[in-house]
Formats: C-alpha cells, structure tokens, sequence
C-alpha cells in the first residue's frame, strides 16, 4: 500500500506544503513506517492524476530571496477518486516480517542466532507498546468525542493488538526453536 490515500485524505482535510503534509501523516500515522520522500512521491502521482493541484506562494515568513512553495489542494475529481476508495470493501493485507522469511528458509544451524532475534524482536516490539501505550490520546471529556478524535484512538488499538499477537507468537516459536535445538543437543551426545 501506498501513502497516495493517505496524503489525499490529508490535502482533503486541508490544504498544505510537502513537509507539513509529510509530519501531519508523521503525527496520525507513525507506526506505518512510511518515509518522507513516500509523500513527495505520492504527491507527483495524485497532480499527474490530477487528485491534487499545486499552486507556489511565498512564505509569511520567508525573506525575499526564498523560493515558494507548492501548497497543495485537491481537486473534485480528487475528492470523488477519495470518496470512492474509502467506500470500496478492502482485503486484509498480509503482514510480511523479514524475521518470518529468515525463519522459514534457515536451517537448523541458525538456531541459536534465530533465538536471539526472536527474543530481540520480541523487546522492540515491547517497546513499541509501551510508547504506544504511553502516548495514547485524550478523547474530550465533555460531550459526546469527535470521529476526529475517536478514529485515531481505534487505529492505535489496532496497533497495540497486533503488537501483542507478534509478541506472544515470537514467544511461542522461541520455545519451539529452544526445544528443538535441547532436542538435537541431546540426540547428538547420545550418538557418542
């Protein structure tokens, strides 16, 4: 998946330059990795498909001498393209772990060292729960909350759930390597 949506659904919301589009998807949508040079990407396709326009300005607070900037707005047909992607059913993605695929193709050699990553990996992603369990935000107090507010509180549950799947999984395959690896140590001072 790409961050083209994403970067559509913001320039939607409100209008913005390349770097305040890139921290905004940054400050809702951290955990999904994407890279900055993913939204100026992102934004070449949505204008060459004509989702978005750009128009250059200046600064407020620019010197004479500074370029101006592309603020990017979207376009009707952007609007419509976005409206008919968010009411599209979705397949559930794959998740595809490198960790996974060394597990897969390794023998029983790497052992050892796939133990070690398990449990490394297993630590990240701790961590990862505790930042995410740490920065959960507010939802208001008074009245009834915002989809604004609730959507991005859902989405961090979504995180956190899967986090803790891969955890408890990484876990399980550590022992399963552990006792494969207790079982060849002992068949091997057996055949002595």
């Amino acid at each position: 998946m790409s961050a083209k949506h994403a970067v559509l659904g913001l320039v939607i919301e409100r209008p913005g330059y390349g770097y305040d589009l890139a921290r905004r998807l940054e400050d809702r949508c951290g955990a999904w990795g994407w890279e900055r040079s993913g939204v100026y990407s992102a934004l070449d396709q949505l204008t060459r498909d004509g989702h978005v326009r750009s128009e250059k300005v200046k600064s407020r607070a620019s010197s004479t001498r500074s370029a101006p900037r592309a603020i990017y707005e979207s376009t009707a047909n952007g609007v419509d393209y976005f409206r008919v992607w968010i009411t599209k059913s979705t397949s559930p993605s794959p998740v595809r772990q490198e960790l996974d695929l060394k597990i897969l193709f390794s023998g029983p050699e790497f052992l050892p060292r796939l133990i070690e990553q398990t449990w490394a990996q297993e630590q990240m992603c701790i961590d990862q729960l505790h930042a995410l369990s740490s920065a959960a935000p507010a939802i208001a107090c008074n009245g009834a909350p915002t989809w604004r507010e609730v959507a991005p509180v859902l989405q961090r549950e979504a995180e956190i759930k899967l986090l803790q799947v891969r955890v408890e999984w990484l876990q399980n395959a550590r022992g399963v390597m552990k006792r494969l690896l207790q079982q060849s140590a002992g068949m091997g001072a057996g055949a002595r």
